[in-house]
């Protein structure tokens, strides 16, 4: 095992360290309050459960080497102020990470909205896709949707009495020729 000097000259490596790792080296060195602060910071500093196991430990540890080996002895009441302060400090880092992973969702989401509305057809004063109910604002698969459930509804082989036939031709070919303009106004034919 490295000596504490050691260790503290080497945070950076250590930051990278899994939480286990951090504790093992916390109980090796029970009496090094600096290393054991550095330890507890950066314990604190995550928001897994081992981590936030392992930090109890280490504000364990780290009371037991404040106060020394007396028997019986409670923390002094500026160690228990100290505590409560480190305490409000991982909260309130634990508070930070957690709003910054719900800002990043956030920003994620409002992506994946953009690119959903650049997919969307450009509106048109038209009103082509009003004519096959669907709004101007219809994302393009939802377009190739509908075509193939006009496709299905309207054909004119469904039905076999003539007028209702007929009623199917002219709605069939009304559709089939909208969703040729629609086609051709996205660049696709």
């Amino acid at each position: 095992m490295m000596s504490a000097s050691a260790l503290l000259s080497n945070r950076k490596a250590m930051s990278n360290w899994p939480s286990s790792r951090l504790l093992e080296v916390a109980e090796a060195h029970p009496e090094e309050c600096e290393l054991l602060e550095f330890i507890q910071g950066e314990l604190d500093r995550r928001d897994v459960a081992v981590a936030v196991s392992a930090a109890r430990r280490v504000a364990q540890l780290l009371a037991f080497a404040r106060t020394g080996p007396g028997i019986g002895a409670g923390p002094a009441p500026e160690v228990a102020a100290s505590e409560r302060e480190l305490k409000i400090v991982a909260l309130q880092s634990r508070l930070e990470a957690m709003e910054r992973r719900v800002r990043e969702a956030e920003a994620r989401a409002s992506a994946a909205e953009r690119a959903l509305a650049t997919e969307a057809l450009p509106s048109r004063g038209n009103g082509l896709l009003r004519r096959v109910h669907l709004a101007e604002t219809a994302p393009v698969w939802l377009v190739d949707a509908a075509r193939r459930a006009f496709r299905l509804r309207f054909h004119p082989d469904r039905f076999a009495d003539p007028v209702m036939k007929t009623r199917a031709e002219e709605t069939f070919k009304e559709a089939e020729d909208v969703f040729r303009q629609i086609a051709t106004a996205q660049g696709l034919n």
